[in-house]
Formats: C-alpha cells, structure tokens, sequence
C-alpha cells in the first residue's frame, strides 16, 4: 500500500517535472522563435539611441566680412525624474531660475510618472518619463552654471550615510539634470535691430526623430526665408548604444553620419551705411513723428542695395517681444508695402515723353495757369494752387508741375506709356532675393479712364513699393537700363570657398543714353535754390532727384494732411554712384517731401559719399577737408563679434 502511494507521489512529480519542462519549452520557443524579430526590435531599441545631429546654421555677413547673423552652441536639458525620485525640490530650488521655471514649476515637472500602453500583441508594457526636457536652447555658459548648481546641491550631513548613499548623492548631483550629446545651437543677431527687415529671424519647430523630440530651426521674413534651406544645410546622424540610465556606452558607436553645415552668407548691405540710414531716419521720425519711414541705397550701375531700412522696427533676437498690434513692425515695407508715389513718378512720364520724341527738353509748354481740363477727365489743378504758365520740361520738374508732366504723358498713346511703366519695372517684382515682395499695382491700359491718363503721369492711380521707385530712379542714373537688385554677393562654405557667387543682372534697356542724360539734366534742376529739392543739394557733390507729396486717398477721397513725403535721387549727378531713396508715411502736419525727405537725404548723401570715398565734382573741395571727411573717426561704429 505504501509502495503504491510512493508511486503515484512519483508518477505526479514526474508529470508536474514535464509540464513545467513542457511550459518552459514552448516559452523559449516562443520567445526565441515566433517573436524573434518584434524581441530583437524592442531590445535594440532599449539599449541603442538615434540621435540627430544638427547641421550648424551658416552665417549671414555685410559686404565688409562684418558678422550680421550667427549661430552659437546650446545644449538641450533634461532630467531623470525617476532616479531623482524624492529630491525633486533640493533640485527645483537650484536650478530653476537657470531653467526660467518657477521652483512650483520645475518641482511638478521633476515628479517621476509612470504610465501603461497596450502593444500590438495585448501586452501591457509600463512606461516611466526617464526623460523630461527643462529648456532647449541653452548657451553653454549657462549649462555650466546649472552643472555648478546640481555640483553644490547639499543633502544634509553625509558623513553619517552609508557608502551606497554617499554614492547614490554623488551620481544623483552628476547624472539627474544631464545635457544631450548632441549640440543644439541658438541664433544671434549681435548688432541687435540692424538691418533687422534683410535680415529676418528664426523660428523653432518641433519634430519627431526616431520617436524622440528634435527641433527644427526655420528662417522667418528676409535672408533667414529665402535662403533657409543653404543657410540650415544637411542633418547628419548617429545611433549608439545605451546602459540602463541612458547613459553612452563609448566603446558601443554603431553609426555615425556628419551633418553638413549650412552655408554662410554674403550681402552687398554695407552695415556702416545701413548703420548710417536707420540713425538718419530715427531723426526723422523723432522730429516729424510718421507712422513709418523707409530708405534704400543702391549702386546704379550693379544694382547692389547697399543699405535698407525700415522704422519702426524690432529685434530679431527677441521677435516675439514686438508689442500686440505693432506685428507690422517686422514688414519689410521696402518690398512688402505700396503706395501712390506722387510727383517722384513724374520722372517716368517725362523720360517716356523724352524718348518718345512727343516732347523737346526746351519746348515751352503751356501749363494753363493751374487749372486744366482734358477730354472727360476731372480738372487737373497744380500742387496747392500753384499757376504756372509756359514752361520747359526742365522747368516742369523743377516746379513740379501736374499740368506740364500731364500734358507730356497724354501726346502718347495709352498703350505706349503703359510699356514704358512696365519697362522701368512697376507691375512685377523687381528679382531681389527677399521673401514677401509684392507687384505693387498698374492696371491695363485698357481699363483706363480720361481721369487715368492724366492722373498716372503725376503718381495717382497707381501703388509701387519703395524698392520699385529707387530702381527705377537708378535706371536713369545708369544710362537708361534697369538692373535687378542685388541683395546677395555670394555663398560660401565652413572653409571659406565660394560655391555660388551673384553678378549684376541687367534686365532691360528701357531709354536710351541721351535720354537719361536730359532726364538727369532736369533733375539737377530740382535740386537747385529755384527747385523743390533744394534741401537735398550738397556743397562739393551734384545732386539730381526728385521730391514727392503724395495725399493718401481715403474713402475715395484725397486728404490734406495725411500724405506721403518723399525724395529720390542720386550723386554725383555728372557720374551717378549713389541712388538714395527717402519715403516718410504720414509725417505729422503733412510735411512736403523737399521738408520732410530731401533733408535726411542730404545728411545721408554727405556721410555715405565721404565713405564711399567718392569723388567730388563741384568746385571747392580741396584734398585737407577730403582728409578730415575720410578719417576713421568719423566713420559710424558698428558692434562686431569676431567670427
């Protein structure tokens, strides 16, 4: 009987022996066999890391090798919440203002969480925030004062503890707050609001790497748009194996690809000039208070812009800090906005007339003592009641008169003029390498009334942006052809070699030699003591331009006192070097162009031209006052980082 017990207690621990052997058997099998590969992919992914390595954002430089826009190293902060378990606020007490977080802030993002998901195959797989990001972007001086902040962390009197918690104090200082390997970097604008509108800024965008969390830099208005993917370059890569705190394992690289820098930059803008315009055009604005001011310098012969200035303006280091309301001030109006331009535009319609051979330069013309009707369209009077009676096309432009500069216009047909507007280029973008620029509005010929054939000709019924104007100016100062604005001279990579390289474009021959010659001629005639622009005239240096007052139409209506004032010309007006655009929105107490304009004009002809190291073409300059203009001291200072 006990021999048979004995037996059976041997036969069911045998069979529990086999089922457990049994059991095991099909779990290795399952384990080793079905779910080879989802096992290997959930381990891989345990203990290897992808990482992205940022390419480092190309510079942007003036036409001088002077830095406008850089990129510097910053590191990504994060924290282990889960080894930091209890000593989160010894933590958030240390670092949280080096994070910008309030101590509540930082303290409740420091709590270890755990959390579950169900995979592809119902298991449930636990999951715990081993990785909490606490500020990106951070310099590295910075970094290195959070690293001796967590260094100094105190935990009471650690002589008494154990060598286990001597050692769990010494890696939690070292390894709770860690930096990513990989370097981020941050863009620095290091003479702040300069040349801000070219310029432009940068965004962050989040993406998705590998499952992790990466930024992605994007340019935003100006350079930084237009040229964003050159300026980002290639990310590169790398996968490395992982311990269990996350930690590298050096001697584990699996693979590693090099981000390719982005490119660096070179603008024709000259940052002394550019430095030179926005201290000119804050004067104007702190003496005639405008909603906004506008300036361009360009080299007629190449199109280069060699300053562009908008104000207000903001600062691309902290765009986000322009005020609600005021996002206008990051519009570069010098390609983005339009306006009626006023008696500036008279320029084209004499120069057409010119050409056209519809009008002699000393043919008198009669201008009707101020007031003239033609055809169907609405009386014509001059400027603020002016009445003028036989005059010259020198003496029209000199004057500003409506009447005369109407009178040339309607000897063409509507069909030639309007190739005349198109050929100095209003109607299209003028090419410039800037993000946002507009066509600014010209209508069909045949949509034109009685009232636009004599109302275009003098700068109404029609919207040209700031940089349209000035080209157009430059194409009369350069022999009658139209350049395309240079904004960029060249790319370069991180070894300074050239791989692209930008050379002035001309677009169109729109008058002839002779033509500009007699347009220029009567433009120096403007800027004469009997002109409109006499406030622009300089002692050793020729000036030809021309001013403009532009009433802004509202409701339908033109307004006096609210109007646009304006100067464009160029120097020296025997050899032009130097196209200077002044455009001023809504001066207060709706000052002229020759009050408001052609006075900051001056100043910023003068000081560019000494620059510039023009030569003089009045009499009167002697080589001391070239010496004494010339001298270092003189020159605007402009805040440099070295490269």
């Amino acid at each position: 009987m006990m021999q048979a017990f004995q037996h059976r207690r041997l036969f069911l621990l045998g069979l529990l022996v086999l089922i457990a052997f049994s059991g095991l058997g099909y779990r290795l099998v399952d384990l080793q066999v079905n779910r080879h590969e989802a096992l290997l992919a959930q381990a891989v992914n345990n203990t290897s890391r992808t990482e992205l390595l940022v390419p480092r954002r190309g510079d942007v430089l003036d036409a001088r090798g002077n830095l406008l826009a850089t990129s510097l190293p910053a590191k990504t902060i994060f924290a282990d919440p889960v080894f930091i378990g209890e000593y989160q606020s010894n933590i958030a007490k240390a670092i949280a203002p080096l994070v910008g977080m309030s101590e509540w802030e930082l303290y409740h993002k420091l709590q270890p969480n755990v959390s579950s998901v169900t995979n592809a195959n119902n298991e449930i797989i636990v999951r715990t925030n081993r990785y909490v990001v606490l500020d990106r972007k951070v310099p590295l001086d910075r970094w290195r004062q959070i690293r001796e902040a967590m260094n100094a962390l105190e935990f009471g009197d650690e002589s008494r503890l154990g060598p286990s918690q001597r050692r769990f104090f010494r890696d939690l200082r070292r390894m709770a707050v860690s930096a990513d390997a990989v370097e981020d970097s941050i863009r620095i604008y290091p003479n702040r609001e300069l040349a801000a509108h070219v310029l432009g800024y940068v965004s962050s965008r989040s993406i998705e790497v590998n499952g992790r969390p990466a930024n992605e830099t994007l340019g935003m208005d100006g350079i930084e748009r237009a040229f964003n993917t050159r300026l980002t370059g290639a990310p590169g890569w790398r996968e490395t194996e992982k311990d269990r705190r996350q930690r590298e394992v050096a001697v584990k690289r699996v693979k590693e690809v090099p981000p390719s820098d982005g490119l660096n930059i070179h603008l024709t803008i000259d940052a002394r000039l550019q430095h030179l315009v926005e201290e000119k055009l804050a004067e104007v604005m702190n003496r005639f208070s405008p909603v906004s001011a506008t300036a361009i310098l360009v080299r007629p012969q190449t199109g280069e812009v060699l300053a562009m200035a908008n104000l207000p303006t903001y600062d691309p280091n902290r765009p986000g800090d322009v005020a609600e309301g005021n996002e206008i001030w990051r519009k570069n109006r010098a390609v983005m906005d339009v306006y009626e331009p006023g008696s500036t535009f008279k320029v084209v319609a004499i120069a057409a007339g010119l050409e056209e051979k519809v009008v002699r330069y000393d043919e008198p013309i009669w201008c009707e003592k101020g007031k003239w009707k033609w055809r169907n369209a609405r009386t014509l009077n001059e400027y603020r009641g002016h009445g003028y009676e036989s005059m010259t096309v020198e003496s029209i432009l000199a004057k500003s008169s409506n009447i005369g500069t109407s009178k040339i216009a309607v000897r063409m047909s509507a069909a030639r003029y309007e190739e005349y507007l198109r050929g100095f280029g209003f109607g299209a973008r003028s090419g410039i390498d800037l993000e946002g620029e507009v066509r600014g509005l010209v209508r069909s010929h045949e949509q034109w009334r009685d009232d636009d054939r004599t109302r275009i000709p003098i700068g109404q019924g029609i919207a040209v942006t700031p940089l349209q104007i000035t080209m157009a100016m430059a194409a009369i100062a350069n022999g009658g052809t139209l350049m395309r604005p240079m904004i960029v001279s060249r790319l370069e990579d991180a070894d300074g070699n050239v791989v692209g390289r930008y050379t002035p474009t001309q677009m169109r021959r729109v008058i002839s030699d002779g033509t500009a010659k007699q347009v220029t001629r009567a433009l120096t005639a403007v800027c004469s003591k009997e002109g409109t622009g006499k406030n622009a005239m300089l002692d050793y240096y020729s000036v030809a331009g021309k001013t403009g007052t532009a009433d802004k139409a509202i409701n339908g209506h033109y307004t006096h006192g609210k109007n646009v004032a304006s100067f464009i010309g160029y120097l020296p007006a025997s050899s032009p070097e130097l196209v200077i655009s002044v455009i001023v929105n809504e001066p207060k107490g709706g000052g002229s162009g020759g009050v408001c304009a052609a006075p900051c004009f001056r100043e910023i002809a003068a000081t560019a031209a000494d620059y510039l190291n023009l030569p003089p073409d009045l009499m009167g300059i002697d080589k001391p006052l070239l010496t004494r203009l010339q001298r270092p001291e003189a020159q605007p200072y402009i805040n440099v980082i070295a490269r």
